[in-house]
């Protein structure tokens, strides 16, 4: 197992991370605590949840919300001081949504932090993170939150979660101003099939010395192997295909030219190497320099034991640099601009045509 510090922090976590959004619903209690003693079992201590895991649909929210933080506090029980625990808040724990029962407010997201230290059965969690960006809140009012819990010991770390890039400079500069806690890290939808958050995400976290998190690094099974070019719709019941046309894990966001390309030679690459698809997609992440953290879910112990092949594979300046070019998105404004005329390899530098 790799291991690297979170942030600019002296906090170690393993660079492949425990995804635990289906522990206890997908994958019942006795298939998590398989998969978590095999993954402590191989050095890693970072398993991630949130609040609402288990959650989501309306009529039922109330009753499964959570399910996934209790069934991570029975399974480490025993391991809980050489683990670090990543739970978020911000989701809604009911049926429907009501006034003050979402978000990162001062009232819900203290709330929030109780109910996950209740229901993972622990006096503090080592990285809380902000599942998502509250627009309705003042930022001011979600850091001084956290940092008074922080402060009480109930909370270690800080992170984010699907944050923009100016989202974090913008929380990280008024925490520094008003000495509270920084953001130490960011979970982002990021994989060799979607690579967008190159543009201002992930600058900006390298900027502010904040670790990236990839969550979705097998693209929702479209980087698994399952798929090849000329296949014109997902697996039934797979999450591309339940997935609305705009959305990034969906089929028709997914199942372009590029990524077939990638596809074709990842394949080829994993054949080289007597692995699979999905390892040496995850390897990409790790060494690409842009990626600190890979959250490694699945929804079997097959699949579990498919992508742990990750450990075992490394790939070549050539291989990283020929799967880098064949994934390479087109790049949007103002990155493009700054291709033209701001790099010194670029064709028009300084301005001149």
């Amino acid at each position: 197992m790799e291991y690297c510090n979170l942030g600019n922090s002296g906090l170690q976590v393993s660079r492949i991370g425990l995804g635990a959004a289906l522990f206890g619903s997908k994958l019942d209690e006795k298939a998590s605590q398989r998969m978590f003693d095999h993954y402590y079992d191989v050095g890693g201590n970072l398993v991630d949840t949130a609040n609402f895991y288990g959650g989501g649909l309306r009529g039922s929210n109330a009753n499964t919300a959570g399910t996934s933080e209790r069934t991570v506090a029975k399974i480490i029980k025993g391991k809980r001081d050489q683990l670090v625990i990543a739970t978020k808040g911000f989701c809604i724990m009911e049926n429907e949504v009501r006034p003050n029962n979402v978000g990162l407010s001062r009232s819900y997201l203290s709330a929030n932090i109780e109910g996950s230290l209740q229901r993972l059965e622990t006096d503090y969690i080592d990285l809380y993170q902000f599942h998502v960006w509250d627009y309705y809140t003042p930022i001011e009012e979600t850091l001084r939150v956290v940092d008074d819990f922080v402060r009480a010991g109930k909370i270690r770390y800080v992170g984010a979660s699907n944050w923009d890039g100016w989202q974090i400079i913008r929380a990280n500069m008024h925490a520094n101003f008003s000495n509270l806690t920084p953001i130490l890290s960011n979970q982002i939808w990021y994989n060799l099939a979607d690579r967008g958050a190159e543009n201002s995400i992930i600058p900006a976290c390298q900027d502010q010395n904040v670790s990236v998190i990839s969550w979705g690094a097998l693209a929702t099974g479209f980087l698994t192997g399952k798929y090849n070019r000329g296949d014109e719709k997902p697996t039934p019941g797979a999450r591309l295909e339940q997935a609305k046309d705009n959305e990034m894990f969906s089929w028709k966001s997914l199942a372009i030219e590029r990524n077939w390309a990638t596809l074709d030679l990842l394949s080829r690459i994993a054949k080289e190497h007597d692995s699979n698809v999905a390892s040496v997609a995850m390897r990409w992440l790790l060494q690409s320099g842009k990626c600190d953290i890979v959250h490694l879910g699945a929804s079997s112990m097959v699949h579990y034991h498919n992508n742990m092949g990750v450990l075992d594979v490394r790939l070549s300046e050539d291989e990283m640099a020929e799967l880098t070019r064949t994934s390479e998105p087109d790049h949007w404004y103002p990155i493009i601009f700054h291709d033209l005329f701001c790099r010194r390899e670029s064709e028009w530098y300084g301005g001149l045509r």
